[in-house]
């Protein structure tokens, strides 16, 4: 199950990160509007990589009955599907800066 699950959060990071290197490569080809949605949506992306492995390692965690055990659970559960989703997480700040260029840019190409 936890295999699964880190896979997926890997094709997620990893498309994610994609997503970001191509709003950046928009706003290199001066198309901002694409630059901007492609930004907001790798912002999107990365804070899902960031928040999925605490839901998906507490749903894992809940089926144990002792709480040390259960802690210990959420822990590697975390630990793991957070170092798959790392790309992800890389990816806010890169679609974040894409938005933000194209909010400023966007106008002044008009001019």
């Amino acid at each position: 199950m936890t295999q699964a699950l880190e896979v997926l959060m890997l094709l997620l990071g990893l498309a994610t990160l994609g997503v970001a290197v191509l709003g950046l490569r928009a706003l290199l080809q001066r198309r901002w509007g694409r630059g901007r949605t492609l930004g907001l949506i790798a912002v999107t992306g990365g804070i899902g990589c960031g928040v999925l492995p605490a839901v998906f390692a507490s749903a894992i965690a809940s089926n144990s009955v002792d709480p040390a055990t259960r802690a210990r659970l959420l822990a590697e559960t975390v630990a793991r599907l957070m170092n798959c989703g790392a790309a992800g997480l890389f990816a806010v700040p890169l679609g974040g800066v894409g938005a933000l260029v194209s909010l400023v840019g966007a106008p002044r190409s008009r001019r």
